[in-house]
């Protein structure tokens, strides 16, 4: 297989979805019964992984029985699926930007965000059809950094062990460590939740229309997977 993995993450790279993730946050707090707490109170932990969430916007309802967790993981869920897009939109330039993507690699979404969620977004958002896999923080027995979620993505695209070059795209220091961990160039994104990183990857992209030609000198010098 001569095309390269071309994997991209999610949230803060491909849209922002903090709002609704928020707003979903804020109706199962009330669901719950529990006081409501500004959005600026939810907000720093909607972007930091599932579990982050969970603990963190429902540590006063957990506090009181640590069993309530799974309870707490379904209902945010099941409100999140429903209402997945109400304020989320594709960053400018992103539509295009993935559709020349899709033409010049396997493109897979690679994000912490639960599997069926991500999927459900991504069409919704116009762009599910793009992507030949999309691999989730449920996906795999560990989250990123852990390159096994690559190593997921590569296996379900039809890759062999070694036989992979990939490019790991994303706008967090988890997605430079993650494309590390694998052996994949990386391109960190700097229009995403966070301004700056301690070590930006192999390459910058300013803007969305920046990676394909980003993409194209990365994946040329990709090196084959060995984990």
């Amino acid at each position: 297989m001569n095309k390269p993995l071309i994997a991209i993450d999610l949230d803060g790279t491909i849209e922002d979805s903090r709002s609704d993730m928020v707003a979903a946050a804020r109706r199962v707090r009330a669901a719950f019964g529990l006081p409501p707490r500004p959005d600026s109170a939810l907000r720093p932990y909607v972007n930091a992984g599932m579990d982050l969430l969970y603990r963190a916007c429902f540590d006063d309802y957990l506090a009181e029985d640590p069993d309530r967790y799974a309870r707490v993981r379904s209902a945010y869920e099941a409100d999140y699926l429903a209402n997945v897009a109400v304020q989320t939109k594709l960053y400018t330039g992103m539509a295009g930007a993935l559709a020349g993507l899709a033409q010049r690699g396997n493109l897979a979404c690679v994000t912490n965000k639960p599997e069926q969620i991500s999927r459900h977004l991504l069409s919704v958002l116009g762009v599910g059809d793009l992507f030949q896999t999309v691999v989730g923080g449920d996906s795999c027995d560990h989250i990123k950094p852990h390159p096994i979620m690559l190593r997921t993505a590569a296996e379900r695209c039809g890759y062999a062990q070694g036989s992979v070059k990939a490019v790991m795209i994303g706008d967090t220091q988890a997605d430079v460590q993650l494309g590390r961990a694998f052996g994949a160039r990386t391109i960190w994104c700097a229009w995403g939740y966070v301004e700056s990183v301690a070590d930006p990857g192999d390459a910058t992209a300013h803007n969305p229309e920046h990676l394909l030609r980003l993409v194209e000198v990365s994946s040329a010098a990709s090196r084959a997977f060995a984990a």
